[in-house]
């Protein structure tokens, strides 16, 4: 949780009187500026407030934050929910007596007059989407606006504001389809002896609990490698093919995904990669991610984790050229040695941009990660 104050706060709006209020403002909080949403209100106006207590709720594209009062007093809001802000901007003000908060009141315009940054309006340094995060990339037009339908009289079972985190994944997810030309292969893996393995890691690292996404990342960085086009993004009119394997980790939250990047995958232990997922899955639960954290991937790997779900096919973050989700991993009837036999299984889907990846590469680097999850020695070789 994060106080809002900054400097210059404390102002006297009459000569010579000693009441005084405090602006809470929108933090810098280690993010640029951007698209910065009111997603809720914790107190109503002329309510008393205790210094450190959380008073407002804003959401940026990724994270949510908690705005802490400043300093105590009654409250005053200056914003109302779903209003767009920026940083620096005041939220509340917390006057120090009943009278300098019906003086202030009676000074300031009516919460509907406050000014209010439209959507997509450009700014000078924003939280951009990602279509505009690498350097070089042309500037795209956000999605069009969502048509607004007459609800009526039918009944409403709970209403969720379509902005922030949410609207920010809606539009990128749009775009992805809108902008590329996505189709996803799907290979059937045998991950029998891979789960094997991963028993054995788990008693060897018991402080760890290495699991199969740390594994697969640990294999995805390796075999991109073998095939570059994979490893790609497509800037102006190049497909550049990158030199560092900076594998995105799908997390999921209640406001929406999130995709941290674990960087250079292929140059750290395989234990190292599963400690800083799961210091990044924690990071993005407690909303504490920063731009840093989820900027400058590769290639996204994500997993049904623990849904039941065999196959997926998802959607590409661009500027990535290929992502590739993971069923539901169980037992299942599959032909072992010419026999009939029951084994772990699951489903590798690859979804590729065919604008960049033809389909003979995109079958060979899924045929190639296959191979590898499915050979002791070859899995061996890649996890050393």
């Amino acid at each position: 949780m994060l106080a809002g104050k900054r400097g210059g706060d404390r102002r006297e709006f009459e000569k010579g009187s000693e009441e005084m209020t405090t602006e809470v403002c929108v933090p810098k909080l280690g993010m640029t500026q951007g698209d910065i949403n009111i997603v809720g209100l914790k107190l109503t106006d002329g309510s008393a407030v205790e210094k450190g207590e959380v008073v407002a709720i804003i959401e940026t594209a990724k994270v949510t934050y908690e705005i802490e009062a400043p300093a105590s007093g009654l409250i005053y809001y200056l914003r109302k929910v779903k209003d767009k802000v920026r940083i620096g901007d005041a939220l509340a003000v917390i006057a120090d007596s009943r009278e300098e908060f019906e003086s202030y009141k009676g000074r300031v315009p009516h919460k509907e007059e406050m000014p209010s940054i439209a959507f997509g309006e450009p700014e000078e340094e924003g939280i951009k989407l990602f279509f505009e995060e690498e350097e070089g990339e042309k500037k795209e037009k956000p999605p069009p606006p969502v048509p607004v339908m007459d609800v009526g009289d039918r009944k409403v079972a709970q209403r969720i504001p379509f902005i922030g985190m949410r609207r920010t994944i809606a539009d990128n997810l749009h775009y992805s389809l809108h902008a590329g030309a996505q189709l996803t292969i799907v290979s059937e893996t045998d991950m029998t002896e891979l789960a094997r393995y991963r028993e054995q890691l788990i008693l060897d690292h018991p402080d760890t609990r290495i699991t199969f996404v740390d594994i697969l990342v640990k294999i995805l960085a390796f075999a991109l490698k073998e095939f570059p086009i994979i490893n790609s993004s497509i800037v102006g009119d190049e497909i550049i093919c990158w030199g560092e394997y900076n594998i995105g980790v799908a997390v999921a939250l209640d406001q929406g995904l999130v995709v941290p990047v674990v960087r250079d995958a292929d140059k750290k232990s395989l234990v190292a990669v599963s400690r800083e997922i799961k210091k990044l899955s924690d990071r993005a639960r407690r909303n504490q991610l920063e731009p840093s954290h989820y900027q400058g991937g590769t290639f996204t790997l994500s997993s049904g984790g623990k849904v039941e779900t065999d196959i997926i096919t998802p959607i590409i973050k661009p500027p990535e050229n290929a992502i590739m989700a993971v069923g539901k991993i169980g037992p299942r009837p599959a032909v072992h040695g010419g026999a009939l036999a029951v084994r772990t299984m699951t489903f590798l889907c690859l979804t590729h941009d065919h604008r960049a990846i033809d389909g003979v590469p995109a079958s060979l680097f899924l045929g190639r990660v296959k191979e590898i999850v499915e050979h002791r020695e070859a899995f061996e070789r890649v996890l050393k």
